[in-house]
């Protein structure tokens, strides 16, 4: 019985046993974990330390600079802060203390012991926890806020809280810690990884207390201790990304480039700062503009002048850049058009990015400003909210303007322009972009689905990039009825007008007639010139000119043969005939003025634009004006008097002796002084006729210089009037526009290229001397560009230091390289490059011409010489036309075509070439030319049989490029130019 009362108590004492461990064990395992601290205790601290018992600024008394910009920041954001005297470099006493290891070098030392100093004044003063900053930082905006957020989501167990950091891995391979409320929706919370940065940190007392037992000096800074110690995972430690705080850099240097801050408080505070400048109160203005279009850009460089603005002109990607839209939109979602202006802005977003730049402006060339913007940009930037990405300074919408989005708080009740919320602000011509939305537009818009205005206006739609625009707009385009560079066919929007135009203030708003400003433009063309007839034909029709084509007198007409005894040539006589019927038509219809052109011309690309100019300045007792002419004697003394410096590029002398008639201008007052002293009885040629009148001041005369026109004629195509003569160049055009717009297939004075480059050694003057009898006697025009010296090692090595070539062969290599980086830094379509050891067949300007006629457009690269006696042996050479199949020279694909003394190459072929030859091998140039041809990366053609071959013999003069080689002759030249001349 007694035994059966002990198994009872034994039982109910078990299972109060098993009851009381239960209990406990289910107490403690659904214990409420204190998964986030008390911030009750914060909310009276977030004003002024950032929820932190304290915080320290490290900082030198020297760091002047540093300091106030601290104070600035703290004053705006509301933050109180105590500067802690930072240990120098210098103070050796203090750091010895410290028996740090040798490795370690003294500024980080100092910084380790700076660090340490603060832990022991946390534990000094009894702080809970403490903010840690270096002096040199930017802070978001609302960091006050984004740190109420933090502290109610931040684990009890903290030790450290890092603000930024110096890791781009850091949070990549890690969920943020879960956040039930998404109290902080922007900035989430991570386990540290590696910081490797000691620049923005917190510390809570139980962290410092485990650091100052921890960390012992030793071979590493602050930082990696600080990383060794979260690895190990002795003390615990959280990261917030983004990061709220960030290292500060000068525009220009960038920070570590991990992470930018949304709302810069240093930006706001520059920016209210800023005197409006130069640029408008932004870091920079970029002009977009086409190469093609120098008349808009001369515009934009007028008005920046008159309202002291300083511009980067951005060149523009041309729609016919068929290798740079290509690889940006592979999948052709846009036509080429749209694509190259799109990419023409996403190139000016990675600028901004690359230069640091806190703001820029972007504009298109074809705009107007308002007289008064600097006045208003004044105004504007005083109260642009500072979380601004996207400013419109013009647009193309109606919908903006919107009252509802009218920002009261940010707006003068008096002003006529105010700051709206963004809608729909269409078009790209005038907008100012901040550093962070250039970053966001390069994450968004980097694959081009709609065009790039309506790209953005999605990103302002779906708020994901913040949006203001001026209303009315301080910018608009000044385009009235032409059609845009981006959308070709169509005619211009219905664009706001300004209140005081900036155009119009200079006089720039007039445009033009189809006949540059004078009543008639009459073009003397003899019957039998087709030919030049088409050009000048192409030409108008693209600059919408309107031309009279005047029937000429030919040297074969009886007028023409009269006084077989006067000396002059027949031609001379037709010449003076065709002339002077002119006067009598224009004294017949009753002109005011006329432009009289002879067939053989080229235009100055932009000569619109600058006539423009020229017909506001010229005087109104002009009687002849000179477009073009044939002397050297002209531009003698001063200008015609030009106030506002209306036309910068080309100004308006008196005539001295303008010979040639193949352009210029006559007024009514001039026709009749003509008519009263000429006579159709020919005394002497009529350009000589004209410039006796004006020697003798028996008419009022002007020249503009350099010329808007000038003669195109080549030894493939002779003056009419002086056969055999070649054209006295004393001026080429800046941008030609035949040139421009291909209509220049004959050959030139460049072999039907845009340019020669000549490539010659500095040491080999005696080659220098050939090649100068080879272009005189050619008529070839050229520039010398000189080897890089085998001993430039700066140079050389500038592509790949650690190529297998020998020293001569790169330079060659680095010579050839930094041509077609000049190809197409200057914008040429084309270019011929010989090297200094050549020899050209005599009659190359013939075959050239027929050449042009007959290669593919897509040609990239074209030998005109070669060193493989294969080339063409296993092709068929390609046949346009019957030229071709009676011509000895034919067109063949490239194999292997060996040697670089006499090649064209496209622009496309530059492009392709700049990119697949930025780092050299092991292999030359030309090896690496028939490896890009071999493999198809490039198109080439080969002429054969080639029309330059090396000039000297093989048994006396090695190449410079390879020394020991001596160069072989697969082919000799019909008609050798060197032996002709000797």
């Amino acid at each position: 019985m007694a035994m059966l009362k002990f198994n009872r108590y034994m039982v109910a004492i078990m299972i109060l046993a098993v009851f009381t461990y239960a209990s406990l064990w289910f107490s403690y395992v659904f214990r409420p974990i204190p998964m986030y601290q008390d911030v009750k205790k914060h909310y009276k601290h977030l004003n002024t330390s950032l929820g932190f018992d304290h915080v320290y600024v490290i900082s030198s008394s020297t760091q002047i600079n540093r300091r106030e910009r601290m104070k600035q920041i703290a004053k705006k954001i509301g933050l109180e802060f105590e500067f802690f005297p930072a240990i120098s470099p210098d103070d050796t006493k203090v750091i010895d203390e410290f028996k740090f290891d040798d490795e370690l070098d003294q500024s980080h030392k100092a910084s380790y012991v700076n660090h340490y100093k603060i832990y022991q004044s946390i534990a000094q003063n009894n702080f809970e926890d403490a903010l840690i900053l270096d002096d040199n930082l930017d802070f978001e905006l609302n960091i006050s806020s984004i740190m109420l957020n933090v502290h109610k989501i931040l684990p009890a167990d903290w030790e450290l809280l890092h603000l930024t950091f110096c890791n781009s891995q850091e949070g990549v391979y890690s969920k943020p810690l879960w956040d039930s409320e998404n109290v902080s929706p922007d900035h989430k919370l991570h386990k540290t990884k590696k910081t490797y940065c000691a620049n923005a940190y917190a510390v809570s007392s139980t962290g410092a207390s485990k650091l100052l037992k921890s960390l012992k000096p030793s071979k590493l800074s602050i930082e990696y201790e600080l990383t060794k110690l979260i690895q190990s995972n002795e003390i615990t430690s959280y990261t917030i990304l983004p990061p709220p705080i960030v290292p500060w850099r000068s525009p220009g240097k960038g920070n570590y480039g991990l992470y930018y801050l949304k709302k810069s408080t240093l930006n706001l505070l520059s920016e209210k700062s800023k005197p409006l400048n130069s640029t408008l109160g932004f870091d920079n203005i970029y002009a977009i503009n086409l190469s093609g279009k120098p008349d808009k850009r001369e515009k934009l460089e007028s008005m920046a002048e008159k309202l002291n603005l300083k511009l980067e002109f951005s060149p523009a990607i041309s729609e016919h850049d068929f290798d740079s839209v290509k690889k940006f939109n592979p999948t052709n979602t846009l036509p080429p058009s749209e694509t190259a202006h799109y990419l023409s802005h996403y190139m000016i977003y990675q600028s901004i990015v690359d230069h640091g730049y806190d703001s820029a402006l972007i504009l298109e060339d074809d705009i107007d400003f308002e007289l008064d913007i600097l006045s208003i940009m004044t105004n504007t930037h005083s109260s642009l909210p500072a979380d601004w990405e996207i400013l419109y300074l013009g647009h193309c919408s109606e919908l903006e303007g919107d009252s509802s989005e009218l920002l009261p708080d940010n707006n003068d009740e008096y002003s006529e322009y105010n700051l709206f919320k963004s809608k729909q602000p269409y078009c790209t011509y005038a907008y100012a972009v901040s550093y962070v939305g250039a970053i966001k537009m390069l994450q968004k818009l980097g694959k081009p689905i709609h065009p790039i205005d309506l790209g953005l206006v999605d990103m302002v739609k779906q708020e994901i990039i913040t949006s203001y625009t001026i209303v009315p707009p301080v910018i608009s385009r000044w385009r009235i009825s032409d059609a845009s560079d981006k959308y070709p066919n169509r005619k211009n929007f219905d664009i706001p007008s300004l209140k005081h135009s900036t155009l119009y203030s200079l006089g720039l708003t007039f445009e033009l007639n189809s006949t540059l400003g004078f009543e008639n433009i009459y073009v003397i063309n003899l019957k039998t010139r087709t030919d030049r007839r088409k050009k000048l034909e192409a030409l108008a029709s693209k600059y919408n000119l309107k031309l009279e084509f005047f029937p000429a007198v030919s040297k074969d007409d009886e007028e023409a043969q009269v006084n077989p005894n006067s000396g002059l040539r027949s031609t001379h006589k037709a010449c003076y005939l065709s002339h002077y019927r002119i006067y009598k038509s224009i004294e017949e219809r009753g002109y005011q003025s006329a432009l009289i052109l002879e067939d053989d011309i080229d235009l100055e690309l932009n000569i619109f634009s600058i006539m423009n100019n020229i017909h506001r300045i010229v005087p109104s007792n002009w009687e002849l004006l000179y477009l073009g002419f044939c002397s050297n004697w002209e531009g003698s003394g001063d200008p015609i008097e030009d106030k506002d410096n209306i036309s910068p590029s080309h100004k308006l002398y008196n005539s001295n002796k303008p010979y040639c008639t193949h352009a210029y201008a006559i007024s009514r007052a001039g026709i009749q002084n003509l008519l009263g002293k000429l006579t159709e009885e020919i005394r002497s040629p009529i350009d000589l006729e004209l410039v006796g009148m004006v020697g003798d001041k028996k008419i009022n005369s002007y020249t503009i210089m350099p010329p808007l026109i000038t003669q195109w004629r080549s030894p493939n195509n002779p003056s009419d009037i002086s056969p055999g003569q070649k054209a006295l160049d004393f001026y080429f055009l800046k941008y030609s526009a035949l040139h421009y717009l291909g209509l220049l297939k004959e050959s030139n004075t460049t072999f039907g290229f845009n340019f020669i480059y000549v490539v010659n050694h500095p040491d080999r003057t005696d080659r220098l001397e050939k090649v100068e009898q080879l272009s005189t006697r050619l008529f070839f025009d050229k520039e010398i560009w000189h080897t890089i010296l085998d001993n430039n090692t700066y140079s050389i090595n500038e592509l790949n230091p650690n190529s297998e070539l020998i020293p001569s062969v790169k330079a060659h290599y680095v010579t050839h390289y930094n041509i077609y980086k000049s190809i197409i830094d200057r914008g040429y379509g084309s270019a011929l490059i010989l090297e200094d050891d050549i020899d050209l067949e005599l009659s190359i300007s013939t075959i050239i011409t027929d050449v042009h006629k007959s290669l593919p457009k897509d040609w990239e690269l074209l030998y005109l010489g070669h060193c493989n006696n294969l080339e063409g042996k296993s092709s068929k050479p390609i046949i346009v036309n019957k030229v071709d199949m009676n011509s000895p020279y034919k067109l063949f694909k490239s194999e292997k075509p060996y040697c670089t003394y006499a090649y064209a190459v496209s622009r496309a072929g530059a492009y392709k070439l700049v990119e697949a030859l930025r780092n050299p091998t092991k292999y030359p140039i030309d090896q690496e030319f028939v490896n890009l041809i071999q493999t198809k990366k490039v198109n080439s053609y080969t002429l054969i049989p080639p029309l330059v071959v090396h000039w000297h013999p093989s048994s006396e003069s090695p190449t410079d490029i390879s020394p020991v080689d001596q160069t072989s002759d697969f082919y000799a030249l019909k008609n050798s130019t060197i032996k002709f001349i000797s």
